[in-house]
């Protein structure tokens, strides 16, 4: 057998693109006073305009602890307002204050430079047809990383084409 190049393994030049993207965006949010987390509450709240913690710890997969504390800090600047759901008082919506919502622009304005020098002089299709792709590949990981943990080494076996074991 001949060894596998890992530069053509797909887990692993996505892992290495994504991390790469974020250290951009990290130093976009550092040269904007924050750190990525509170860039990524912050980002779902301006892209839903009202939004609960729960909705945003399942939108940047942050765990709900972390929501709570970049809540706060947000808050505490003054970027968001907070409150209390008027049917249920253990809800809460969460919007962008005009502060707020001229951080998230120049933050978005940031991020689409970003992109537009990632993508530099490429066609807009093949653009489109890369973020296609990347749904696709999303959307079949997560209904397999499903079947896995919902059949767990039965389901992992059929996942890799194996009889079950």
């Amino acid at each position: 057998m001949s060894p596998r190049k890992l530069s053509k393994v797909v887990p692993y030049r996505l892992a290495r693109s994504n991390a790469e993207m974020m250290k951009l965006v990290s130093l976009l949010c550092e040269a904007n006073g924050f750190k990525l987390n509170i860039w990524r509450v912050m980002s779902a709240i301006g892209t839903y305009q009202s939004i609960s913690p729960m909705e945003i710890g399942k939108l940047t997969t942050i765990d709900k602890a972390m929501v709570s504390r970049a809540i706060r800090e947000l808050v505490d600047r003054d970027l968001i307002d907070r409150r209390a759901d008027a049917r249920d008082a253990r809800w809460a919506q969460i919007q962008l204050t005009a502060a707020g919502t001229a951080v998230y622009e120049k933050m978005v304005a940031g991020i689409d430079a970003l992109e537009k020098h990632m993508f530099g002089d490429l066609p807009p299709e093949k653009t489109a047809a890369f973020m296609e792709m990347l749904e696709l590949i999303e959307r079949r990981a997560r209904l397999a990383r499903d079947m896995v943990e919902l059949n767990g080494k039965a389901g992992l076996a059929r996942l890799l084409g194996h009889d079950a074991e």
